[in-house]
Formats: C-alpha cells, structure tokens, sequence
C-alpha cells in the first residue's frame, strides 16, 4: 500500500483528503435568548448537557466542555451587549488549549442564529448558520442541531487540514550530516508526513547534507508541523 500514490490518484479525480487525527477543542455554547435579553452557559443549556454524549464514532475532535464557573458567566454576561466581537481570550487561556469554539445561540421565537467562532493554532474561522421553526425545549430537536453543528465543525476541521497534492511546494533543507542516527530520524519523519510528497538529497558535502522536499501545503505548514517535532528552522535564506 502506498499513501502517496493514492493521493496523486485521488487529485486526478479532483478529490483532495484530510489526515485522520483527533484534536481537541474547547466547546464554549452559549444560548442568546433574544426575546428577554438575557444568556445561559451551563445550567438550562440543553446545549452543554447532551454535547459530550453525542459524540459520534467517526467524529475526529475531542470536545472539553467548561466548568461551572460563576466568574467566567459575570464575565461574559457582562459582554452582553457587545458578545459577538468579545475574544473570550481571559475565559480560553484558562484551559492551555490551541483550539477553541465558541458558539453564539441566538434564540428569537422558534428561530435559531449560531455564530461559531472556530480557532485553531493558524487560523480563525466563522461559520453562521440559521435554523428555523426550531425548539430548544424539543429534545428530539436539540439532538438533530447538536448533530448538525458536529458535522460543521468537523468538516472544517477537515478543511483546514486538507492534503491537496495540487499544491507541490519545493523546499530546501539543510541538515548537518555529523550524526546518521539523527539523518535516519529526519528521513523516517518526512516519510510519515502523508503532506510530503517527495524528497531525495540534492547534494551533500563534509559538513551537511541538502534535502530537496516537495512539500503538499504552505510553508507556514510545514514549520507548524515539524515545530511539533522539535524542528526548527532558520528561515531567513532560501535554503532552511
């Protein structure tokens, strides 16, 4: 079986895949009762209670839902009038997680609004969905808005780590070759990076030795992802 090879097979077929690897996130939902003016977190929030025990097989984020903090809920209640432009950064660094998503529920009638703020290492996105004739005190209809809520996360999820093969990103890496045992780990990393799709030495003399990486993704990628294995490059110069 070869990864790569799929991969070019999948891109001629115009489909692009994403790694299979959980993260986590912590889920922040917040119901917005519109008519009343008026906001709840944790207790009373069917959103918070079933998130957690719907979780699918398939569904590659790992949520951390927060505690019942009376601080946190002055804090946010007094961010009321001004909620979907507050960061909620005071309320996230508590938690030591790079991802987070806060979900804005915006209750008026049997009408739904959610705002998702989904934040990652690298990036921010926003995602507004409208869900109508909608009744948060329906438990058969909580179960389907949690359902569909997991899936949007998780597709963007997906998104935001797609491998697209299209992209043949050529870099050159410069390696002192004084320990092999060092050359040989660098060498098994990069073939188990499913984003590489092709490297070979491109010379080498006494002192180093210059790899030639043809890499799936931007460079910013590729120095995130070999930063989680304690690479790091100076990337002043052309060559790294």
């Amino acid at each position: 079986f070869n990864k790569k090879k799929v991969f070019n097979f999948l891109e001629k077929k115009n489909i692009f895949p994403s790694p299979i690897f959980s993260e986590k996130f912590l889920f922040i939902p917040i119901i917005i009762d519109e008519n009343v003016n008026d906001l709840t977190i944790y207790s009373g929030n069917p959103i918070y209670d079933n998130w957690i025990s719907l979780k699918k097989k398939y569904h590659l984020i790992d949520y951390i839902l927060p505690t019942e903090d009376l601080e946190d809920l002055t804090i946010i209640k007094n961010k009321y009038d001004e909620i979907e432009n507050y960061n909620f950064r005071e309320i996230i660094n508590k938690y030591y997680l790079d991802n987070c998503i806060i979900a804005l529920i915006f209750v008026n009638n049997q009408n739904v609004r959610i705002l998702s703020k989904i934040i990652t290492k690298n990036k921010s996105v926003i995602k507004n969905n409208t869900f109508t004739e909608f009744d948060l005190n329906n438990e058969d209809k909580v179960k389907l808005l949690i359902d569909e809520l997991r899936n949007i996360y998780e597709d963007t999820w997906k998104e935001n780590n797609q491998i697209n093969t299209s992209i043949k990103l050529p870099l050159i890496i410069r390696i002192d070759n004084k320990n092999s045992n060092e050359l040989i780990k660098f060498e098994n990393i990069l073939n188990e990076l499913d984003l590489v799709n092709y490297f070979s030495i491109k010379k080498f003399n006494q002192n180093q030795i210059f790899y030639e990486i043809v890499f799936n993704g931007s460079p910013s990628n590729f120095i995130e992802i070999m930063g989680d294995k304690n690479y790091i490059f100076d990337t002043q110069k052309k060559i790294w």
